[in-house]
């Protein structure tokens, strides 16, 4: 008798190989398809960290630009107006000087490498600074830049922000004193950072380390730029320009350059501050000129 094949069928055998075959590969694919879910997910979940790190991080920063700004008051980078400026592209207003509407406001005009303007501050910048403090007017320095551009430089800007850094710490008079005193002979000459910051010194503005940092960072260079803009509106033409405008409101009167500069400076404000309306204590004596309205 014959003996069966252990193999039995070879086609049955085949057909059982080849869905062996057909089942490892099966799985094989199904293994390398959550291979790749799982790597897609790993991906997915790291950008998912990167992308919350990374808000993290910017919402920091945001925090700690707001703590920056409000640590430093009104000296952000934005083109905010020292706290003293009668608005934001408005002049700065000298200490002790009254609410606006209860004194006849005083504003100045001036342009820290303008010649002309150093006799004015040699002849009536005290006067001019005790009519704040004393209560009298609203005394409001307006710092212009427009001698740049005659003499190519950026001086002007440069003192003018150092005004409103000075500003910041109540020392605007004295800066502008300092700044006026030790003006080149030579016109267009300018000043340098270094020297700027001397003249703060000499002013005793308090925190220097702080005033530097507002006058390199150009914390008002924006705000210095605006008051600039306003000079054709304000129709004014040159510097130094001093105008008195009454407490009530009213038409504003100019005062003559030749006043400004004449060793009867001094009267010649205080008696434009009393015809104004102002209480003025004492200082003016004789009679000044009339003042000049100022064009409508």
């Amino acid at each position: 008798m014959a003996k069966r094949s252990r193999s039995g069928n070879p086609a049955v055998a085949n057909q059982q190989q080849a869905q062996a075959v057909d089942a490892r590969e099966a799985r094989a694919a199904k293994a390398a398809a959550l291979r790749q879910r799982e790597k897609a997910a790993e991906r997915r979940r790291k950008v998912t960290l990167i992308t919350v790190a990374t808000l993290v991080v910017v919402a920091l920063v945001a925090v700690v630009t707001v703590l920056i700004v409000q640590n430093r008051g009104g000296d952000a980078g934005d083109g905010a107006a020292p706290a003293a400026a009668a608005s934001t592209d408005g002049g700065m207003v000298l200490p002790g000087s009254p609410a606006a509407g209860a004194a006849p406001t005083l504003d100045v005009w001036l342009d820290y490498q303008c010649p002309v303007c150093k006799r004015f501050e040699e002849t009536g910048g005290d006067a001019y600074v005790e009519l704040a403090s004393s209560g009298s007017a609203r005394v409001v320095v307006h710092t212009l830049t427009f001698l740049d551009d005659r003499f190519g430089n950026e001086a002007s800007q440069m003192a003018a922000e150092g005004a409103a850094a000075a500003s910041e710490q109540g020392r605007l008079a004295e800066y502008t004193k300092v700044v006026y005193a030790n003006q080149p002979a030579e016109e267009g000459t300018g000043y340098t950072l270094d020297q700027l910051e001397d003249y703060a010194r000499q002013a005793q503005v308090p925190d220097l380390a702080k005033w530097r940092s507002q006058v390199q960072d150009r914390v008002f260079e924006a705000y210095v730029d605006r008051v600039e803009a306003t000079m054709d509106a304000q129709g004014v033409q040159g510097t130094p320009t001093v105008r008195v405008t009454p407490a009530g409101g009213g038409e504003p009167t100019t005062i003559p350059s030749d006043q400004l500069l004449s060793a009867q400076a001094p009267d010649n404000l205080r008696q434009a501050v009393a015809a104004a309306g102002g209480t003025v204590t004492g200082g003016a004596t004789g009679t000044a000129a009339t003042p000049t309205p100022s064009a409508s």
